[in-house]
């Protein structure tokens, strides 16, 4: 099935690959943290790049990201199920060079050491490199109940969006545009019966995506 894009998204992928010269081929692409082959996997329409076996982070593409609306939401929840090596070190205060750029450096958002989650982003390229860290075993774990499970997601959410994004700078245009991306791969990853309803985030920024 090929998808359908509204004008705004159409125009916004042509402009990305406008500015691409002609004969361009993706690269292959190493993972940033642990120096594994990053695979392509594809889920909810998007190609995303994944550390499988390693540290199970993922590589999220600007023309990707383009195609994530409000009817995305969960169906990417596939790359929170894939095999991933326990006690992988990340690199976090350690520079790190963009996988797909390979000269400029990524620009830590945010990370939380207590839910082992960090975000990345290239300002050349505009890539995220997102580690979800905890959100992987808070779904993929068996609890004594399903409310239980869903409580232990949403206090995840509530440290990543209302303790982590909300603390960005949002005030600022381009700050505020990439806040908006990382809520939108959150919500994307994040299976439909565990998405963050009530985040105060969500509450006084992102109502709607």
């Amino acid at each position: 099935m090929i998808p359908v894009y509204d004008e705004k998204t159409t125009w916004a992928i042509e402009s990305v690959l406008s500015t691409r010269p002609p004969g361009f081929k993706e690269q292959k692409m190493n993972c940033p943290s642990c120096d594994l082959k990053l695979c392509e996997i594809s889920a909810g329409g998007l190609r995303v790049l994944v550390c499988q076996e390693g540290c199970g982070g993922l590589w999220f593409d600007r023309l990707e990201l383009l195609k994530l609306d409000e009817n995305s939401h969960g169906t990417g929840e596939r790359l929170l199920h894939g095999p991933r090596a326990e006690g992988v070190r990340f690199f976090r205060d350690v520079e790190a060079i963009c996988p797909h750029c390979k000269t400029s450096l990524l620009l830590r958002h945010f990370f939380s050491r207590e839910r082992d989650v960090e975000v990345y982003q290239c300002a050349k390229c505009g890539g995220f490199w997102v580690d979800s860290g905890e959100l992987a075993s808070l779904v993929n774990l068996r609890y004594e109940s399903e409310e239980k499970q869903k409580q232990a997601v949403a206090s995840y959410f509530k440290t990543v969006f209302d303790q982590r994004i909300a603390k960005m700078n949002l005030h600022i245009e381009d700050v505020m545009e990439s806040a908006r991306s990382i809520v939108k791969i959150f919500l994307f990853i994040c299976p439909e019966k565990f998405q963050p309803l009530e985040t105060s985030l969500q509450q006084k920024y992102f109502r709607v995506l």
